[in-house]
């Protein structure tokens, strides 16, 4: 696992199956590198984490049993992994996402409940 690029659970750990039971939560209104470093600082030095993004279109229509488009297969970060990458790959799921399933995107910077966002969903891993 480096921190130059994205690393799959899988690779790690194969198999065809994950489930991420009593997960923590985060949200991201821009996914930009500076959103994500704020969110890797709040992450404990020297753990793994498993993590799943989802894509949310709309915060105001968003709860706990609406659909989601889940943006890639479960990814280890670290404290350390670069935030650049992290936001380039989100930013190339969600346009490959919006792409396959025809959605628009919309970007209303003023108000956070209209905009699209992604939800994060992680939790710290022992791999070794």
């Amino acid at each position: 696992m480096t921190i130059n690029k994205i690393t799959f659970l899988e690779s790690i750990i194969p198999n065809d199956v994950f489930c991420l039971n009593n997960s923590m939560i985060n949200r991201l209104y821009f996914f930009d590198s500076l959103e994500i470093t704020i969110f890797l600082d709040t992450l404990e030095v020297d753990k793994v984490y498993v993590v799943c993004f989802e894509y949310i279109s709309s915060w105001n229509l968003h709860d706990e049993d609406s659909p989601v488009i889940t943006l890639s297969k479960p990814i280890l970060i670290t404290r350390n992994s670069n935030p650049r990458i992290i936001s380039n790959f989100i930013k190339s799921q969600i346009d490959l996402a919006c792409l396959s399933y025809s959605i628009e995107q919309i970007d209303n910077m003023y108000d956070k409940t209209e905009t699209p966002g992604v939800l994060i969903k992680y939790r710290e891993i022992n791999i070794f």
